[in-house]
């Protein structure tokens, strides 16, 4: 991959936990594969813990997991693999990916 192409990007997820025998490193190291699988580089993670949700939709679950990784991609369609790749992922409830 080109540096010069490279765009940064900081993906938070929120994760659902409740029905997984998974914890928060196993999911963030499934999506580092992920993106790694997509030509990305990993720059770093942080686990932001659970937190309440300021407005739940669903009172069975008012709180996630949230899981914050930072990586770089020379392709801009690497948020969207991203989505796709996990959109049938029960352990993923939310995410959100901005351009830094």
């Amino acid at each position: 991959m080109s540096e010069k192409n490279e765009k940064s990007y900081k993906a938070t997820f929120i994760l659902d936990l409740r029905k997984t025998e998974d914890d928060a490193q196993k999911v963030t190291a499934d999506i580092s594969e992920i993106l790694t699988a997509a030509g990305s580089s990993v720059e770093g993670s942080e686990d932001l813990g659970v937190r309440d949700f300021a407005r739940a939709a669903d009172q069975r679950f008012t709180q996630g997991h949230y899981v914050v990784v930072d990586f770089k991609s020379s392709d801009s369609k690497t948020p969207e693999v991203l989505k796709e790749k996990l959109r049938l992922d029960k352990r993923v409830n939310r995410i959100f990916v901005e351009a830094n």
